[in-house]
């Protein structure tokens, strides 16, 4: 049982070493932010640099 248990642990381990870094890791404020096309509710297509120098606060909701 304890060797199996090593065993889960390093595989944890690894696995946590090995997991991509969150881009908020590479964020700081003032930072910035790389440009993106979005749709609103009302079918307009926008960029964000459209609204540079402004602030911005985006809603993002995802469904599957």
């Amino acid at each position: 049982m304890p060797r199996r248990s090593l065993l889960l642990a390093s595989l944890l381990l690894v696995g946590a070493l090995a997991a991509p870094t969150p881009a908020s890791a590479f964020l700081h404020t003032g930072d910035v932010s790389t440009d993106f096309r979005g749709t609103d509710l009302d079918g307009n297509s926008w960029r964000l640099f459209d609204f540079r120098g402004q602030v911005v606060v985006l809603f993002v909701l995802g469904s599957t």
